[in-house]
């Protein structure tokens, strides 16, 4: 059955820029072809039936010494053989329990740069495989205790006291104490290593060991704490010299081997600290690079689950018969164009708004995201305490706007630019060709720089650049972590030229500063708030749609979950036999 999904799916793509409603009924059509054709076979046997046999008898008798012919009828019994179908047993219903056992395979995509927690690489969805934090951000986006029992922040905001569970081991052997907290602590304050961890402990100025199980982490000023804590995978010391090519944690799967370009294989942690899982044997990370390969192999039963899907492939994989998709949670990672505002004529704040109002996020959505993601303008998703109803719509897809705007700034018969591309193809570029045409409309000529990962970056980290089409945020329950996770907005380390300005930029930065001391939450909504219309006025920072982590998995995976930055978590998951 699965040959037959290969072929439709490779119809599909070659006919997905006809009519829509054509298309998908040609799937339809050609599933339907597919049941019928993968229908399970009958069997016809012999057998052996007994049956009555009704016969019409002539007989000659003799009645009054003359012969005469008598006709009567005879009901007879016999055996004789007829074709029957065969009626196959009814097959044993899906278990609906966890099940123990079973190697799952899946591909997150490309291969592994490292398995060190604290970096953020394009797989670093894999982490909860092997690594595990004090605490965990719930489905709900709350906080919930995991290596940690409990945990409580003092008065004064300082400090916060985290009470660890007892019996906790490393894959290594040897216990989980308050020691490798500390020791934690103090590489995610390291800034020389490079990591990206490094960002949410800037105010930590390290830990003290309370007794085995309970340390306290301190910090310099007020601030948010737990989002970091959250991020900060525990991991021995004397595994760090070998971190990056052997991951070794707490979680419920040890590493047994990588195979550059082949695969990682790891297996079921006996001593996992959660009793009764992990429910798998083992895993099986295959890389497979290119999108449309990862489908096939999905679909041929290759592997059982993965991250990935294409925008324009998502509706297809959702009608496929066997297979389900997911997608982490939208509201923390956006697509965005950012401009680089000391590039003429990016240094204009009037230029910068007009390329706002010149951005159509619905066409955007449906057509360079196939409908796939959310439109967004205000970067905090609904349910965040710091959204602001106000801005929500701060800017519309309004030309004649823009038009105006450019004659403000002395450009009336437009400009020529460039914008650099996250990436040889995908979504970057295809919002950038929708931008592109719309930009046109006002004079604008902007021509596209699609580049691969290992140019794109250096560029983007030293401004080489006047616009760029990226994807940015960050996967924290508190608003800090936009103005100082994310790339586009937080005051340091930022690409984009804002900590040059003299004017806005002081008070912009003051803003964060009061929002992460203070205590209190009405006030923190306020200076967030003031923060965010700043952004919005200068207008830099341009939200396209959501980004979510899109997965997809066939139906003997259960209980496969990710949480709101696309990792994934195996601990709970289990296979149907």
């Amino acid at each position: 059955m699965f040959d037959w999904f290969i072929l439709i799916y490779a119809i599909w793509r070659k006919m997905r820029t006809k009519m829509r409603k054509i298309q998908l009924l040609a799937i339809v059509v050609l599933l339907l072809g597919v049941f019928a054709a993968c229908a399970p076979e009958t069997e016809t046997i012999i057998q052996e039936v007994e049956v009555e046999v009704t016969r019409v008898v002539t007989e000659t008798v003799t009645e009054a010494g003359e012969e005469v012919e008598v006709t009567r009828v005879v009901v007879e019994t016999e055996m004789v053989e007829v074709e029957v179908t065969a009626v196959p047993e009814e097959a044993a219903a899906a278990p609906t329990e966890p099940q123990m056992g079973g190697i799952l395979n899946l591909s997150l995509g490309p291969d592994f740069i490292t398995f060190h927690p604290y970096f953020d690489v394009s797989t670093g969805q894999f982490k909860p495989i092997f690594y595990e934090a004090p605490i965990r951000i719930s489905d709900d986006g709350d906080f919930e205790p995991w290596l940690a029992e409990s945990w409580e922040e003092s008065e004064d905001g300082l400090s916060i006291v985290l009470h660890l569970r007892e019996g906790v081991m490393f894959h290594n052997g040897r216990e989980m104490t308050a020691d490798d907290v500390i020791w934690s602590v103090d590489h995610a304050r390291n800034t020389e290593f490079g990591h990206h961890l490094s960002d949410r402990f800037l105010l930590a100025t390290g830990a003290d060991k309370i007794d085995e199980y309970t340390v306290q982490i301190n910090y310099s000023e007020v601030g948010p704490k737990l989002d970091g804590i959250a991020t900060m995978q525990i991991f021995p010391q004397e595994a760090l010299e070998n971190i990056e090519t052997v991951p070794v944690g707490t979680g419920p799967f040890k590493f047994d081997e990588w195979v550059p370009g082949d695969r990682l294989v790891a297996s079921k942690f006996e001593d996992y600290w959660q009793e009764g899982l992990p429910y798998l044997d083992g895993v099986v990370i295959k890389p497979i690079p290119d999108e449309q390969s990862r489908m096939v192999n999905l679909l041929a039963g290759s592997i059982d689950a993965l991250r990935g899907v294409p925008l324009a492939d998502k509706e297809l994989l959702e009608e496929t018969p066997g297979v389900t998709v997911s997608s982490s949670p939208a509201g923390f990672f956006f697509y965005a164009f950012i401009m680089n505002t000391n590039e003429p004529p990016f240094d204009d704040p009037l230029v910068r708004q007009a390329m706002n109002y010149a951005v159509d996020r619905d066409k955007i959505a449906a057509t360079a995201f196939h409908g796939a993601e959310i439109p967004v303008l205000e970067p905090y998703p609904e349910t965040s305490w710091a959204y602001v109803d106000e801005l929500a719509d701060y800017y519309t897809y309004d030309l004649e706007k823009a038009k105006e705007l450019l004659v403000e700034a002395g450009y009336p018969d437009g400009f020529e630019t460039s914008m650099l591309i996250r990436g040889s193809s995908g979504p970057y570029v295809d919002q950038a060709q929708v931008y592109q045409q719309d930009l046109a409309q006002i004079g604008i000529e902007m021509e596209l720089l699609p580049t691969e990962l290992a140019q794109y970056f250096p560029a983007l980290i030293g401004s080489e650049f006047a616009i760029a089409s990226h994807g940015t945020g960050d996967a924290t329950v508190d608003p800090s972590g936009l103005f100082e996770g994310a790339a586009c907005c937080r005051p340091f380390r930022n690409f984009f030229g804002i900590t040059d300005n003299e004017t806005w930029f002081p008070e912009y930065a003051e803003l964060i500063a009061q929002g992460r001391a203070s205590l209190d939450q009405d006030e923190r909504q306020a200076y967030y708030n003031d923060a965010l219309t700043i952004q919005m006025e200068q207008g830099w920072n341009i939200p396209t749609a959501w980004r979510q982590e899109i997965y997809a998995y066939n139906d003997n995976v259960h209980e496969f979950r990710t949480d709101m930055a696309g990792n994934i978590w195996l601990n709970e998951t289990w296979l149907t036999p």
